[in-house]
């Protein structure tokens, strides 16, 4: 969608990494990576009639967790649909692969193994297929409802960090080839954060850059900058700085939600949101709270009338642990409509104790799925918030994979 509209944009200077973002940036975003278009034709197909392209902002009808290796499809009322059990798979970096109903038998997944090889496998209706060994993977995404995937590698070589981009199918992955390379001496790798998809094919990838091989008390995934590659000329579009550390977009890709992060450890600033195509901004307060940790994991629901995210405060590793978050629900003039503090889960949850809550998305405007975790980080409950009344009901048992679309 924005790679299209990119193209009737005039064309500007080089977008400056390290400018501020205080001021919102530049609405056209600068060509800064031109590279061959290499994508097969059944990913990426240029759009020759100039008629408008549409993002898919269907409604999901379910969710999918993962405990101890056991993958559980729920639907929206929270009634099992259906389990299975891949071999060596935990709920980090799956992706559910097709559209889902309640008459459905099967779920197919990508995911990825650090225990079986370094690889991604395919697995559909209790078989699996080994796609790809990547022994020095970064990170994958999927396509919500859609057989695609993108995953990013990374790895140290000659005093600089090497990170590569690739997209696939279950077909393609095998022999798919990097579609984009980036050298990055400060230690930044890529990292694909949503894949476009439009009349059922890849049209571009919004990736940013985040730091590799770190640790410490980190509340949000490190990120800064935010990119998109439009597949069908090879060139990357930047939208936003080194300043910003950008946390989630529309279905439309109208709006971006993001922070100003000054530091990886100690958090970041007031959650943001822009729109990418008017320039609107807002931006909501931090909670004045004792040892401030910032801002993140936002999610906007389905038709942008509010943007949940997650704030944090106090310290994960102390050792007398005083952590606590708190969900934040704002509507995009610029107000807080709701706020849900983390022991405010407690009876709903069934959980005895609550490390974190977060949103995780939406089933439509008025209904948000938050994920609290127990003092286990696997322990974890999805919750249903209905947000005019802000009422609670338990959805799901287990940590959130996705939801299921139909």
């Amino acid at each position: 969608m924005y790679g299209k509209r990119s193209l009737g944009l005039s064309i500007l200077l080089l977008f400056v990494l390290g400018c501020s973002l205080f001021s919102p940036p530049p609405m056209d975003p600068a060509p800064i990576t031109p590279i061959p278009n290499i994508m097969p034709e059944a990913i990426a197909e240029e759009n020759t009639d100039n008629t408008p392209l549409v993002l898919n902002t269907h409604l999901p009808n379910g969710v999918v967790t993962e405990q101890n290796g056991l993958i559980t499809v729920f639907d929206s009322d929270g009634y099992t649909i259906l389990q299975t059990r891949p071999p060596n798979i935990n709920a980090s970096n799956i992706h559910i692969a097709s559209s889902l109903s309640a008459e459905s038998t099967s779920l197919p997944l990508f995911y990825y193994s650090f225990e079986q090889n370094y690889s991604i496998f395919f697995y559909n209706a209790g078989q699996v297929a080994t796609l790809r060994s990547v022994p020095f993977f970064a990170g994958l995404i999927g396509a919500e409802g859609y057989p695609f995937i993108a995953y990013t590698t990374a790895e140290f070589a000659d005093d600089a960090l090497i990170s590569d981009l690739y997209v696939g199918t279950p077909d393609s992955l095998p022999t798919a080839a990097s579609l984009l390379n980036d050298v990055d001496p400060k230690g930044w790798a890529l990292s694909a954060l949503y894949i476009d998809v439009i009349d059922g094919k890849v049209e571009g990838i919004w990736y940013a850059k985040q730091p590799w091989g770190i640790g410490g008390d980190i509340v949000f995934q490190p990120r800064r900058t935010l990119s998109y590659l439009e597949l069908s000329t090879g060139t990357a579009y930047q939208y936003l700085g080194a300043e910003a550390n950008p946390s989630a977009l529309s279905a439309d890709r109208e709006w971006v939600a993001y922070t100003n992060d000054t530091s990886v450890e100690a958090g970041g600033g007031a959650m943001s949101a822009r729109n990418l195509e008017s320039g609107e901004y807002i931006s909501f307060p931090l909670l004045q709270v004792i040892d401030q940790r910032g801002a993140g994991n936002a999610s906007f629901s389905p038709s942008n009338q509010y943007l949940a995210w997650m704030e944090a405060s106090g310290s994960q590793m102390g050792e007398t642990p005083n952590f606590h978050t708190v969900v934040r629900v704002g509507n995009l003039n610029g107000n807080v409509i709701a706020e849900f503090a983390d022991t405010a889960f407690l009876t709903t949850s069934g959980l005895s104790t609550i490390q974190r809550v977060e949103p995780v998305g939406w089933f439509d405007d008025n209904t948000l799925v938050v994920m609290a975790r127990g003092e286990h980080w696997d322990e974890a409950m999805l919750i249903a918030i209905d947000i005019p009344s802000q009422s609670m009901r338990l959805l799901a048992r287990g940590v959130f994979v996705g939801f299921t679309y139909p």
